[in-house]
């Protein structure tokens, strides 16, 4: 009895370190799939949105296989880490060969699921993972090309997306997704050397950074990205789009002002607890399925 209540504590403590692997606070990040959902006026087409919500499935299996994998490779060293040693696999809650069996099933089941969305959707998602492959590598030992290289895989997220319904890639998408990504990139570079008290032994490029250079980055990013989106409302958007200029100029700005103010830059996912941001954030994203499905036109014609 004592043998099988042991058997089955361990069975469920390796079912949970499996899930904590593959860091399932991240998914948010897959997203940016929907950007091109939105975009496209696709929101309300079952197929599409079946297609999407397998493309963000797909994406979260081949990240939590490349988590698991980093994690099996620097198992040592986050031993020896104060707070990483306290993951799954580095603290012995998951047996390496279940780790390695788990990541290896995600990952073929992220190919998968990315070969049914079609050969040019599993190109997207495998330049993602050599990207990823790059970036741990090499990459993120080149200062600025580190914070770079993380924005380009939001970029691919967001094409994956267009990819996965196969509507037209608008450049606005690339440039304002790049932008975006970049600025919540060096935030949390800014968050790092900020809260360590030696930066450079946590991440190497740190020692070349200095947080006056990243305050200058940050800010030339977002005067770029809210220039970028208001040029698309004015050139792509049409007028109605014009209005929701005030919540994305709000949301870049606050977003500058929690991360000199509350550090907040360190994950983004921090930011949807602060009640003006998320606010903010529904309000925008409300306005703009509004304005893309022709809600003001149609009220008007209503009114009249």
């Amino acid at each position: 009895m004592a043998r099988a209540y042991t058997d089955r504590r361990r069975f469920v403590g390796t079912v949970s370190g499996l899930v904590k692997e593959t860091r399932p606070w991240q998914w948010y990040k897959q997203g940016v799939l929907l950007l091109g959902l939105v975009f496209s006026k696709s929101l309300f087409d079952p197929v599409a949105v079946t297609n999407v919500v397998l493309g963000i499935v797909a994406f979260c299996a081949v990240a939590g296989a490349t988590y698991i994998g980093n994690d099996i490779l620097d198992v040592e060293e986050d031993r020896n880490h104060p707070r990483k040693k306290h993951r799954p696999i580095a603290s012995g809650q998951v047996p390496i060969p279940v780790a390695v069996t788990f990541a290896v099933l995600l990952f073929v089941g992220g190919l998968g699921l990315s070969w049914h969305l079609g050969p040019l959707f599993l190109l997207v998602v495998s330049a993602y993972l050599a990207q990823n492959a790059l970036y741990s590598a090499v990459l993120k030992e080149v200062v600025i090309v580190d914070v770079m290289v993380i924005a380009i895989g939001f970029v691919l997220r967001a094409v994956a997306g267009v990819v996965a319904i196969d509507v037209y890639l608008s450049p606005w998408l690339v440039v304002c997704t790049f932008l975006g990504a970049l600025m919540l990139a060096l935030g949390k570079r800014r968050h790092e050397m900020i809260v360590s008290d030696d930066p450079a032994a946590s991440r190497a490029t740190l020692a070349e950074y200095t947080e006056e250079t990243l305050d200058q980055f940050l800010v030339a990013v977002l005067a770029a990205l809210v220039v970028s989106y208001s040029l698309y409302t004015f050139f792509r958007g049409g007028l109605w789009m014009m209005t929701t200029l005030p919540f994305a100029f709000f949301a870049a700005f606050r977003y500058h002002l929690l991360a000199h103010t509350r550090n907040l830059g360190g994950d983004p996912k921090f930011l949807f607890g602060d009640p003006p941001f998320f606010v903010n954030l529904v309000l925008w994203g409300l306005l703009v399925v509004a304005v893309l499905y022709e809600v003001p036109p149609r009220l008007l014609e209503v009114i009249a």
